[in-house]
């Protein structure tokens, strides 16, 4: 299940990776150019989800990730971190 996951959203990273790069070569501004997670769950509640822990480091980092991480590069490293994980988990 992992395995499958990983792959999922590998391939669905590539492919807003790939539309964002046509977009930015085409310097067409839309929805592709500059998609973070702060501009798909909106401004409110990405200031509720960093602000939610009282931590600095954990908020610079989720600062980091919902404001200029590139939507593409979030879900590569999320594709990333699913098949480690599957790796060592087997599922029956």
């Amino acid at each position: 299940m992992m395995a499958k996951l990983g792959i999922y959203s590998l391939l669905a990273g590539l492919f807003v990776g790939i539309f964002s790069g046509i977009s930015q070569f085409m310097e067409n501004k839309n929805f592709w150019v500059d998609l973070t997670i702060a501009k798909i769950i909106g401004e409110d509640n990405s200031e509720a989800i960093v602000g939610l822990i009282d931590v600095v480091l954990v908020q610079n980092s989720l600062d980091f990730i919902i404001y200029d991480l590139p939507f593409f590069g979030f879900l590569l490293g999320l594709s990333g971190i699913f098949l480690v994980i599957s790796l060592f988990v087997k599922s029956h």
